[in-house]
């Protein structure tokens, strides 16, 4: 519903325009009259009607002046001039003055009709504009953050290769408040991810929750904004610090206790979120070196392979040699083939043998080769180790690989740890290829079954009627040799088989169940949900 204010100095003419025409039904409330310009004005101030109907001529305040007095006020008022035909010259300069139309004495209902009309046309659309506007600026507001994030995150992995003048523009139009000609990167390396993180949803809402602790820290010394980053192995989050970055190139050495602050973000991290972690400090540089700045924090945090985790790693203090890129590929060429054939034949000794000499050789390329990119060659050549495991044994995936891939291949193990968990994996995995003879050929043939049946919705009784056995004696076998019941591997088999389709397929969530071996959807996404924590629908749209 609009408003309307008619202005005449003529009683008949503002009771004819209120009587006559049913403004209810043009959607219109009629707020009042006013006999002149000074009296409209006051109730314009006061009641800010939306339309104005008034005559050009009238003492005191005319039209054109009133008109005039509402030219600067932030709402825009729909001015419709009533004009004689001698006041013809009148009505063209009331358009100059931006009236939105006039109408001819005297008046026709259905030529002010039309005029009304139209105005209220106009109206709605300005409003539905005004919305839309309203709408885009919320989400404008609100995509920001991740168009900063995206932004520093092409800055930081070099995939942003504008010219100067440009990235200084698109800085600005994203409102960033740190200063672009002096920036500190910090690398945040999480090590522990604690009891909180059970899925990756919970990882990043902590990643979310430590970037505000880093932003309030490190802020204290000046501008700082954190970009958290997804699945990279290297760092969880960048912090991009600008402020009193007082730095000695000639000594590269801070001028003042930095990594004080940066201590402080460890220890609240330990606190309010039970991480570990470790912060890798760079030198100075502009926006155009963010990639070679986020590469030093990285080199630097990259310490804590060897020197432990929960500590600053702050470059100017690293005697840090210019390490050119060189991939660590172990002791030689050949050390995963030579430890996977000791696993496969259960030598123990040779197993002891082959950890210790990654241990030393990684210890000693130290001086050589950067922490980080021995750390990256080891985490390459452990995948390496698991994967020809797993497909030496392409039906028998637990324990034994389970353990090695959750206790070394995916946990963020400091040098000096690596060495014992890596061993007892492996030896836990050599006892199982040694076996039982018989028995770990009941366990070999029931997984093998179960892998060509799964989705036919087969059981426990099915694969040992397949093998012509006893159930209660294959139930037995299976879970003495296997270590989990077979009923947790089948599942768990499901299971694995229905992440791959939820990432590789666009196949509806019943159609996956169906395909897996559970003829109830609503049964498979209970059971997805109790195993991994998040529905099938979460993990797809999560995109683990």
């Amino acid at each position: 519903m609009y408003t309307l204010l008619v202005v005449d100095d003529e009683k008949w003419v503002r009771q004819g325009l209120s009587l006559t025409i049913d403004w209810l039904s043009e959607g219109i409330e009629l707020i009042g009259e006013a006999e002149d310009g000074e009296e409209a004005l006051t109730r314009i101030l006061n009641e800010s009607p939306d339309i104005i109907i008034t005559d050009i001529k009238m003492p005191r305040m005319d039209g054109l002046d009133l008109m005039e007095a509402l030219r600067n006020r932030p709402k825009k008022v729909y001015v419709i001039i009533i004009s004689g035909y001698s006041d013809f010259e009148y009505a063209q300069k009331a358009l100059k003055y931006g009236a939105y139309d006039y109408v001819l004495k005297p008046i026709e209902e259905t030529a002010l009709l039309e005029v009304v009309r139209r105005c209220v046309s106009d109206l709605d659309r300005e409003n539905e504009r005004r919305h839309h506007l309203t709408e885009m600026s919320g989400r404008i507001r609100e995509s920001l953050p991740l168009a900063r994030q995206h932004f520093l995150e092409m800055l930081l992995l070099g995939g942003i290769v504008d010219p100067p003048s440009e990235l200084e523009a698109k800085w600005q139009a994203l409102n960033m408040t740190l200063n672009p000609h002096a920036l500190t990167v910090l690398a945040v390396k999480i090590h522990l991810w604690g009891p909180k993180a059970s899925g990756e949803k919970d990882r990043s809402w902590i990643r979310m929750a430590l970037a505000n602790i880093a932003e309030e820290i490190a802020a204290g010394r000046g501008q700082a904004v954190a970009c958290p980053i997804d699945h990279n192995a290297d760092a969880e989050m960048v912090v991009l610090f600008s402020g009193d970055s007082s730095y000695d190139n000639k000594k590269k050495r801070r001028k003042y206790a930095f990594p004080d602050e940066m201590k402080a973000i460890i220890d609240a991290a330990k606190r309010y979120l039970g991480l570990t972690i470790s912060i890798g400090i760079s030198g100075p540089g502009s926006m155009t070196e963010l990639a070679q700045c986020y590469e030093e924090a990285l080199h630097a945090c990259s310490n804590a392979f060897y020197d432990g985790f929960g500590k600053v790693y702050d470059s100017a203090q690293l005697s840090v040699q210019a390490y050119k890129p060189h991939a660590y590929v172990g002791p030689d060429g050949s050390w995963e083939t030579r430890v996977h054939q000791a696993m496969k034949l259960g030598d123990d000794g040779a197993i002891h043998e082959g950890v210790d000499l990654l241990i030393e050789h990684a210890q000693s390329a130290r001086e050589r080769i950067s922490p980080l990119h021995v750390s990256r060659g080891i985490r390459l050549l452990l995948q390496s180790l698991g994967q020809k495991w797993e497909a030496a044994h392409p039906y028998r995936t637990a324990p034994g690989i389970d353990r090695f891939n959750e206790t070394v291949v995916n946990a963020d193990l400091p040098l000096a740890q690596l060495g014992d968990a890596l061993r007892h994996a492996l030896l836990h995995c050599a006892s199982e290829s040694r076996g039982s003879g018989h028995r770990t050929r009941i366990v070999e043939l029931g997984m093998q079954f179960s892998h060509q049946h799964y989705m036919k919705g087969i059981t426990m009784n099915d694969a040992a009627e397949h093998l012509f056995l006893n159930p209660s004696y294959f139930s037995k076998v299976f879970h003495e040799e296997a270590g989990e019941t077979y009923s947790k591997y089948l599942i768990r088999l499901r299971m694995n088989k229905a992440k791959q389709l939820l990432k590789t397929s666009s196949l509806k969530i019943y159609e996956i169940a169906d395909q897996v071996g559970y003829a109830d959807f609503r049964h498979f996404s209970k059971t997805f949900k109790e195993i991994e924590g998040v529905t099938p629908g979460q993990y797809r749209d999560l995109g683990i």
